[in-house]
């Protein structure tokens, strides 16, 4: 699958579960990963009835293993799609202590820490053992 050259900018590719990529934030200061489905829809209310089931499911799994993955107070999930037309869903580990809290971390995270390899390495085997996530994503 194709993923827009802006999300790729901003986020590592962890890898892919069925028919969606698997992307995150570069910016550690929160866990926000995203989901990128496999679909010509570009709003939610587009989706015909199998892939709104699919991706409500793995919008459901991923919120899922994100809450445990990163102990968050919190879960923000959203579809904005103002600058990156693609469909893409966005899970966002909420903390009562990050740099924004309680604000949305649009317009509002000024801060920002990489990720270390070995973060990554540790997030893409919870998304595996969770989620099924293989290697891959963008084509």
């Amino acid at each position: 699958m194709t993923i827009d050259d802006t999300l790729l900018r901003d986020c590592h590719v962890l890898g892919r579960i069925d028919h969606a990529a698997v992307l995150l934030n570069r910016n550690a200061a929160v866990g926000w990963l995203i989901l990128v489905p496999e679909t010509a829809a570009v709003d939610w209310h587009a989706l015909d009835d199998a892939e709104h089931a699919r991706i409500s499911g793995q919008i459901r799994a991923l919120s899922a293993a994100v809450m445990a993955h990163f102990r968050a107070d919190k879960l923000n999930v959203a579809t904005l799609g103002n600058e990156v037309r693609q469909m893409h869903i966005h899970v966002i580990a909420r903390h009562h202590h990050d740099p924004c809290w309680p604000k949305p971390v649009w317009g509002h995270l000024t801060t920002h820490r990489d990720y270390a390899g070995t973060e990554i390495s540790a997030l893409r085997a919870t998304l595996a053992d969770q989620l099924g996530l293989i290697e891959g994503g963008r084509t």
